[in-house]
């Protein structure tokens, strides 16, 4: 049975230092409002409500849920997609950030350790002074 075009996710949330905290964010504000059953803060991946598939699995036994096109030209068959939605509230100045993919993290990481602290494509952000 494959799954529907629509199809309810379980939204997360994180919290980090130059967030706003507690009720004054939009964020958590955003997640009191959904009403969710069993919602609650963490920082696992998002996954399906029905059946508590992590969103990428979901999407890679579910094929036909992203383009054959956008699948083709990003790799995503495993269900991983380049973009992440992200609501952010913030309170502080933030830095910029590049998340590039896995073969380029792990090639600047290579190159210049001191200025890009992680190979992982997932968590890449430069430590520029």
């Amino acid at each position: 049975m494959s799954s529907p075009p629509v199809f309810k996710l379980a939204p997360t949330t994180q919290q980090y230092d130059w967030g706003k905290p507690g009720s004054t964010a939009k964020v958590a504000q955003f997640a009191a409002a959904s009403q969710l059953p069993g919602f609650t803060i963490d920082d696992s991946p998002s996954h399906d409500f029905a059946t508590g598939e992590k969103l990428s699995a979901h999407l890679a036994k579910n094929s036909h849920l992203i383009v054959p096109a956008v699948a083709r030209k990003f790799n995503a068959e495993d269900g991983n997609l380049p973009f992440l939605f992200k609501v952010l509230s913030i309170q502080k100045a933030l830095s910029i950030q590049s998340h590039p993919d896995k073969q380029t993290a792990e090639k600047l990481h290579a190159e210049r350790p001191d200025v890009y602290k992680g190979a992982s494509h997932e968590a890449f952000s430069p430590q520029v002074k």
